[in-house]
């Protein structure tokens, strides 16, 4: 017999949604409106542009025969949409979720949320005191590769997890116009580690179920046009399970296309147990390696094996599984259940990154977040 909790989340399949879809001066705002678009279960979209420099046309365009007429923010949060998707300057995020939480609305937000992690940790008590759902874009965590590999961590494939490896490096800085906000850290708060690290620091938490103890680093702006934020940096970090790990983030590949749409990559996933290793590059088709020597894992030819995905084309963020992931948060939020990727998740992943600048800053190793009592040698 399906429990309460799964009872709720399958009536909250059963009618459609109307979305406040609340965009300012932000990179994914036309991808956001596109990803609605493509919902079946999203019947009407409500836009609400809280930013001189973002279109309103161009979202109502991108938006289709689901968009209805845009409203300011007092009459989004006075309607009756079930919940908001908002995508606004890192610096605007937080007094719009604390809207959010007041008016009872879930809202999914795009990353990181908020400047630094003690101003997003302090929407996230409020709307759990309150019982409003918040969650970050964070789609990776519903990649199918992603959910395959933890579930063979999960499942001892692997073994005792001793280390893993990230690489997150994407087009340079000129390609990504250098007055942009993003590089702005009174706007922004910090840079590549914020915008693009931290999808692989929360993946990697979400993989080994565990959350980063301790991180040193080093980081610097390494491009021509010495943004004043972070362009380059290395991190190691210490897991809390006894897990060692590298992040590498940069914006640093020359040949790209302009903009945040269609820009070069080079990814790359790790991790290796005491029983056996997981590989996954940055290639396409999808694709990762596993050799494992785990009872019930190993293969019989004793060599690696890879799987290839084959992914449905779609033109939501991040694709088929980006659908899947705000599908998610929309049924979590109307039924109040955990939703995809709770706040508090994000908190931790900024934390991580607050943490690596404080220890570029001081040369310290520094314990992450509330952990953390006194980072002096």
């Amino acid at each position: 017999m399906p429990d309460p909790a799964s009872r709720t989340i399958e009536a909250a399949r059963e009618r459609p949604f109307r979305v406040g879809l609340v965009v300012g001066e932000h990179p994914h705002a036309l991808m956001h409106a596109a990803t609605l678009r493509v919902l079946d279960d999203v019947q009407l979209v409500t836009p609400c542009v809280v930013a001189d420099r973002e279109d309103p046309g161009a979202i109502t365009a991108a938006l289709g025969n689901k968009a209805a007429a845009p409203v300011g923010l007092d009459a989004l949060l006075e309607s009756d949409v079930d919940a908001l998707l908002v995508a606004v300057r890192n610096d605007l995020c937080p007094a719009l979720l604390e809207r959010a939480v007041a008016a009872g609305k879930p809202a999914l937000f795009e990353k990181p949320g908020a400047p630094s992690a003690a101003v997003l940790a302090a929407v996230a008590r409020r709307a759990r005191a309150r019982g409003v759902t918040l969650g970050a874009i964070l789609p990776w965590r519903y990649h199918p590769i992603s959910r395959e590999v933890r579930s063979l961590i999960a499942g001892g494939a692997l073994g005792r997890v001793m280390s893993v490896e990230a690489r997150m490096v994407t087009s340079q800085v000129r390609y990504r116009d250098p007055a942009h906000w993003l590089f702005d850290p009174e706007r922004a708060g910090s840079g590549i580690l914020s915008w693009l690290g931290i999808h692989w620091l929360d993946l990697l938490s979400f993989l080994l179920g565990q959350r980063v103890r301790r991180v040193t680093a080093l980081a610097g702006a390494l491009n021509p046009e010495r943004p004043a934020v972070e362009d380059t940096a290395c991190l190691a970090l210490e897991y809390d399970g006894g897990a060692l790990g590298t992040l590498h983030a940069g914006y640093l590949l020359p040949g790209s296309q302009s903009g945040y749409s269609g820009a070069a990559y080079d990814t790359h996933l790790a991790v290796r147990g005491y029983e056996g290793w997981v590989s996954w590059p940055g290639a396409d088709p999808p694709r990762y390696s596993l050799f494992s020597v785990a009872p019930g894992h190993a293969a019989e030819s004793g060599a690696p094996q890879e799987r290839v995905f084959a992914l449905r084309p779609s033109a939501a963020y991040s694709g088929e599984h980006g659908e899947a992931f705000v599908r998610d948060f929309l049924r979590a939020g109307r039924a109040g259940a955990p939703p995809p990727c709770p706040i508090e998740d994000a908190v931790h992943a900024l934390e991580v990154v607050d943490a690596a600048l404080r220890a570029v800053t001081t040369g310290v190793t520094q314990t992450v977040g509330s952990a953390r009592k006194d980072n002096a040698p």
